[in-house]
């Protein structure tokens, strides 16, 4: 039987004086990669993409925010001090481009993936309503269209999806009447668009307790919404080219996989809160961050085939930092394997 991979780097809860690993009946989990060369701890990392050529993008709100690994898990380069105080979401477009947004800045940019800055959206320091069209209030997330349209998820304190031409000039707004009801949005906290182009949208609804996905298209028509699946808390989305979808839950400490809105694999006992998650289109590796809390430390997860031996002497031999195991059980983050179990 195939068998397969998921890599993860995780974050654990402090049990017994040590971090329980994360197993289930179906997965396994073992360690992959490490901070930067003198870093002993990940410092919140937020957000992970994948270029689905070799490279692992993750975006975290300290220096060097970007850190760009090949699969396994060797650091091959690192941009952006003090670029990115709060640093928040990263995407790619199809041309390897990276989408990054700084929460507490309101700003969403486009970076080569060699750190050269292409577009700007939004005021530095101006925070926007839900009607606003050049401004936004703690932007969560940006998924690209095929034609280059800009879809920026306006989430931590607007509810709304507002569209840009793929040049940055304001086309609509997706939502913006805050709401538990089909087509209104709470905390539309990720965006991306499936193989139709279609918009799906992770509203993690923490007042309304009714977190849900929502369907739009592109033009901002209400399509459907998947509610009743489970979710508690869903921040983090990622796309297969099937449309298989995965939907990281924070507070329910899982990642839900859906296929045409129904559950078809929860995968539980993580003992982490997925914050983003993405998908390496070329090997279905799905990767995760899980930025640390008060209770728990902070990672970034991974996904298929490995070599558990191989990533450990590549983790040792590349640069990378050392890792403090007694400083990662209060505020450090774990990279972990998962393997699917035959």
């Amino acid at each position: 039987m195939k068998k397969y991979v998921w890599m993860i780097l995780a974050v654990f809860t402090l049990v017994a004086g040590a971090f329980a690993q994360t197993t289930n009946r179906k997965y396994e989990v073992t360690f992959f990669g490490a901070p930067p060369k003198g870093q002993k701890v990940w410092n919140l990392p937020r957000s992970v993409a994948a270029d689905g050529k070799g490279s692992i993008f993750v975006f975290r709100a300290s220096d060097p925010p970007v850190l760009i690994f090949n699969r396994d898990g060797e650091l091959q380069k690192t941009w952006g001090d003090g670029l990115f105080p709060d640093a928040h979401s990263i995407d790619l477009d199809r041309e390897g481009n990276l989408w990054l947004t700084d929460r507490d800045a309101h700003m969403v940019y486009k970076y080569t993936r060699d750190g050269k800055q292409l577009m700007t959206l939004g005021k530095k320091g101006v925070a926007g309503d839900n009607k606003s069209m050049d401004t936004f209030n703690g932007p969560a997330d940006v998924a690209i269209a095929a034609n280059g349209d800009i879809f920026v998820a306006d989430g931590h304190f607007n509810s709304r999806i507002v569209h840009f031409s793929k040049d940055g000039k304001f086309i609509n707004i997706i939502g913006g009447a805050k709401g538990p009801g089909p087509g209104q949005l709470e905390v539309p906290h990720a965006v991306v668009i499936d193989s139709k182009g279609r918009l799906i949208v992770a509203d993690e609804q923490p007042t309304a307790h009714n977190a849900r996905v929502q369907i739009f298209d592109q033009n901002g028509k209400f399509i459907e919404q998947w509610t009743g699946i489970g979710l508690e808390q869903p921040t983090g989305l990622a796309i297969a080219a099937d449309d298989t979808l995965y939907v990281g839950d924070t507070d329910g400490n899982s990642i839900t996989i859906l296929k045409n809105g129904k559950v078809i694999d929860v995968i539980g006992s993580l003992q982490a809160r997925p914050h983003n998650i993405a998908i390496d289109p070329e090997t279905g590796v799905l990767y995760l961050t899980d930025p640390p809390t008060p209770m728990m430390a902070g990672g970034i997860f991974n996904a298929p085939p490995q070599n558990p031996v191989a990533s450990a002497n590549a983790r040792s031999n590349t640069g990378a930092g050392s890792v403090d195991r007694t400083t990662e059980r209060i505020q450090g983050g774990l990279v972990k394997q998962v393997i699917k179990k035959k």
